[in-house]
């Protein structure tokens, strides 16, 4: 048996914000990043991205990783904003990422997550 507050997820996620995301100017225009694991993103877009879009992507981990990732994903969810401000809600799984930048992620992650039960 399941309870609702048990973690399902196979990655750990962070909740801090990243400070930058792009997409090069990609079909929703990702403009806020809800959480990241080792194995993608929830982002906020100003327009709908259909499933199984593929987008390129680049984020900066912030201090004391201070690395720029780039890599590449596609649309698993998008998801109208609860608040209906015509924003939305849109998952991203990694294609392709380089394996140190996925492994900088996870460090990013576990970093995020020591501090916040500190």
């Amino acid at each position: 048996m399941h309870h609702e507050t048990e973690e399902r997820r196979r990655y750990p996620r962070s909740r801090r914000g990243v400070p930058v995301l792009t997409d090069g100017g990609g079909p929703g225009v990702l403009n806020h990043l809800d959480n990241i694991s080792g194995s993608g993103v929830l982002c906020h877009t100003i327009r709908p991205i259909p499933l199984m879009t593929k987008l390129s992507i680049a984020l900066e981990l912030p201090k004391p990783f201070d690395r720029r990732i780039e890599c590449e994903g596609i649309v698993v969810r998008c998801d109208p904003h609860e608040k209906g401000d015509d924003h939305f809600k849109v998952a991203i799984l990694y294609t392709k990422i380089d394996e140190g930048d996925r492994q900088a992620i996870y460090d990013f992650v576990d970093h995020d997550l020591s501090q916040a039960e500190a």
